[in-house]
């Protein structure tokens, strides 16, 4: 009958472990997808990024590789790994491939946070509550992972490359496993190198291994583009990233700190107040980390991913996903630590609660947040009366229509799946002499090349305020024959047509 006992407790632990993270997972899945039905809903616009990814993907899709057919400033991953959604899109309609792919990004942020409790399970209970649901509720987390874009697939390779480490020394085969997506990670985006470095500084005797998995990941992902393309490759993903910085209004270090705590003023208490306690508080757990046995590596990519974002030379919101993941197993681990010196239950249940309700408190404002615009009924059946191509400056607009398929189908159709990227290129990069870029409204380069583009189709729809067109260059589009009108969404016919 004992041991009948032993063996049921454990069984009991797996359940338990297992509700929780599904827990963990639902909870994440729910504010993310809580933020874009709030907004834009799920086919909306307004992220303009999730756009062009979506777009690459479909380009890939119908033969035109990335760097060699169109420019494309970020690493090929998701270009791959969203192709799966284009396909389906191109099958039924660009907006329900569009929407598909956005939940199945939504959920893998749910699969992220239930990484970081999993993580940190050999901590405790206490650790694997406050890390998991900490990172579900942590804004920085929740904001890059509400739709298609980069940051979801680079955490998920960071945590699950971190995961298979801890249980490599029973099972050593598993780090090259851990390199191999820490590798294809890197595929994600460039910087995800430093994490991938840092987990290979961990591996211990196993980087060997490690390290074969790691070069195998990367050449995966980049040769066969590298092959296809290697100067323009080189130059889109590194030289005109690098060429970036320098833009008026970039976000100095203080602001960066603030944003990669999610601190903003919240139920009446301002942020110069937040973001101090939750920056105190932040340090105290990464120094938590530093000093624990077998969670230094948590302490380290904290360390190391912070520094990676104070040193970028630009600056957007969702960049603080590379840090949300490390600071939230730093403080997930420092709750462990100090429930490790409670000795009651109801002191370790109430710990969890006070934790959680401070993270909530601290990122509600921004969990409430709306983001996108929802398209008007009627913009698709607008698409259908031009025969023709159709051209946008978000390839997102292009998905609502359903004309982004239709386009890429032809040959003649020019599709710009990342408008504004062109702006960080030789083609139209341009700085003051102070070294300063000039804005693209100012730019005569930028005005004449985009308007061209515009222009190119039987019809074109602008309605993304980042493009920079000038007063001038809006005038010349809005010229065309209105064929839709709906609020901002506007579809004009080419006046070179």
């Amino acid at each position: 009958m004992q041991g009948g006992d032993e063996v049921a407790r454990p069984n009991r632990q797996h359940v338990a472990l297992a509700a929780v993270l599904a827990a963990i997972w639902l909870i994440a899945v729910a504010v993310r997808a809580a933020i874009m039905v709030r907004g834009g809903g799920l086919s909306g616009l307004g992220a303009y990024d999730d756009g062009v990814y979506y777009a690459a993907s479909d380009a890939l899709v119908h033969g035109r590789l990335p760097y060699r057919d169109f420019l494309f400033i970020q690493p090929p991953l998701i270009a791959v790994v969203t192709a799966p959604f284009a396909a389906l899109g191109a099958a039924t309609s660009d907006a329900f491939g569009f929407e598909v792919g956005r939940m199945a990004y939504i959920a893998l942020g749910g699969v992220n946070a239930v990484l970081c409790g999993a993580v940190l399970r050999r901590f405790g209970w206490t650790a694997v509550a406050v890390g998991g649901v900490g990172y579900a509720l942590f804004h920085p987390a929740v904001y890059a992972e509400r739709s298609v874009l980069l940051e979801p697939l680079g955490t998920f390779a960071v945590l699950t490359a971190l995961l298979l480490l801890q249980l490599a020394p029973a099972h050593p085969r598993l780090a090259v496993l851990a390199g191999l997506l820490a590798g294809l990670g890197a595929g994600a985006k460039i910087w995800y190198v430093v994490p991938a470095v840092v987990l290979l500084v961990s591996a211990r005797r196993l980087w060997s291994r490690y390290l074969v998995g790691l070069a195998v990941g990367g050449c995966a992902i980049y040769l066969p583009f590298l092959a296809a393309a290697p100067q323009q490759m080189v130059q889109q993903v590194v030289l005109d990233q690098l060429g970036r910085g320098g833009a008026p209004g970039t976000a100095g270090s203080v602001q960066r700190l603030q944003d990669l705590l999610g601190a903003r003023a919240t139920v009446g208490v301002p942020v110069d107040v937040i973001a101090p306690v939750v920056g105190v508080l932040a340090i105290a757990a990464v120094v938590t980390a530093l000093v624990t046995s077998g969670a230094r590596v948590f302490g380290v990519l904290a360390v190391a991913t912070v520094a990676v974002l104070l040193a970028a030379p630009s600056w957007f919101t969702h960049y603080t996903a590379l840090t949300a993941p490390p600071l939230a197993l730093c403080v997930g681990l420092a709750a462990g630590r100090l429930a490790g010196v409670l000795a009651a239950r109801p002191a370790k249940v109430a710990l969890v609660a006070v934790v959680l309700l401070g993270v909530l408190f601290a990122n509600e404002a921004n969990d409430r947040s709306r983001y996108g615009h929802r398209t008007p009924p009627g913009l698709t059946q607008a698409a259908k009366v031009v025969p023709g191509c159709i051209t946008a400056d978000d390839p997102g607009a292009l998905v609502e229509m359903n004309v982004l398929s239709r386009d890429l189908r032809d040959p003649h159709c020019q599709v710009w799946p990342d408008v504004t990227g062109w702006t960080y290129t030789r083609a139209y990069l341009e700085r003051d002499r102070a070294g300063v870029l000039v804005s693209r409204a100012s730019n005569g380069t930028w005005q004449a090349g985009v308007v061209r583009f515009l222009e190119s189709g039987d019809a074109t729809i602008r309605i993304r305020h980042a493009t920079g067109l000038s007063a001038q260059s809006k005038r010349r589009i809005d010229a065309g024959a209105v064929l839709f009108k709906r609020g901002r969404f506007v579809v004009h016919a080419a006046t070179a047509s």
